[in-house]
């Protein structure tokens, strides 16, 4: 998990809630919006998170991923349209829903769940050379097991970054301060790579230590 810092409420969002509010008397809702201000907001939230999923950090792509309601619509249908409860998840690896925002479901519990947004957020997790995810607090165990973080596939493409980083192999010294920036600082693009925390993890816990 990678900690999200959002912006300002989007002109466009302001705008459609103002304009509904005075047609319709009441706050607008997600459900109020059409596919074009959707997709909007997908492509606004997707720039946010540098195009990574707000929970297992795997590469957004915009028909692989949905808007994500931190505390769900079915309990908080006031906080529906609140852009500081909206994110980009995933749709698992693979699209299969098996983790991150389709896993997590109508769940939340604020007293427990790790959320993206909180700026400690990543001082909750460690990452091993296998891929896995861990935590040594029950909020963070409870957060992985809710998101399924653990999944066998996204344990594997979770891997399979972390060995093309290279850690162990010869002259990785060389490159170590270029891999770091790479997967510190955006792109031209404005995208981090995939997992990118993960991989900064095992370069200060695992090769700083051999």
């Amino acid at each position: 998990m990678r900690f999200i810092k959002k912006t300002s409420e989007p002109q466009y969002l302001i705008e459609f809630k103002s304009e509904f509010k005075k047609i319709n008397k009441h706050s607008a809702v997600y459900d109020n919006i059409n596919s074009d201000l959707k997709n909007n907001l997908k492509d606004t939230l997707s720039n946010e998170q540098y195009f990574i999923c707000c929970y297992c950090m795997k590469r957004i792509k915009n028909d692989y991923s949905h808007i994500e309601h931190l505390k769900p619509q079915s309990d908080y249908l006031q906080d529906s349209l609140n852009y500081f409860n909206l994110l980009i998840s995933c749709n698992g690896i693979n699209n299969s829903n098996n983790n991150c925002g389709h896993k997590k479901g109508s769940w939340y519990d604020e007293k427990v769940f790790i959320s993206p947004l909180d700026k400690d957020c990543e001082k909750y997790f460690s990452y091993s050379l296998s891929g896995k995810i861990d935590s040594s607090s029950d909020n963070g165990n409870k957060t992985i097991e809710k998101l399924n973080l653990n999944s066998y596939h996204l344990v594997r493409a979770r891997k399979a970054m972390i060995d093309i980083s290279g850690i162990f192999k010869p002259g990785f010294n060389q490159k170590m301060n270029d891999l770091i920036k790479y997967n510190t600082l955006p792109n031209s693009s404005n995208e981090l790579p995939p997992f990118c925390n993960a991989v900064l993890y095992c370069i200060s816990n695992y090769y700083k230590k051999n």
